[in-house]
């Protein structure tokens, strides 16, 4: 990790603008994918429940509204 990091480091140190936007963004998804690729194999274990789905939609109802107001 620490190398990918100093070779990240250096090769894009003089990126800006649209190009380190690409970049950024291009690492963002990656990292989206692999989270959620994980959790979907995860969420199969667990038999869902009409309480577990209401809980998520409340959660993020909650999280958005806590936003808006701040």
């Amino acid at each position: 990790m620490i190398v990918g990091a100093t070779l990240g480091g250096t090769l894009l140190q003089g990126l800006s603008g649209l190009p380190l936007e690409i970049v950024l963004s291009f690492g963002a998804a990656a990292l989206l994918f692999l989270v959620t690729e994980e959790l979907l194999v995860e969420a199969h274990e667990v038999k869902e429940t009409p309480w577990i789905t209401s809980a998520f939609f409340l959660g993020f109802i909650a999280l958005y509204l806590i936003e808006l107001l701040s």
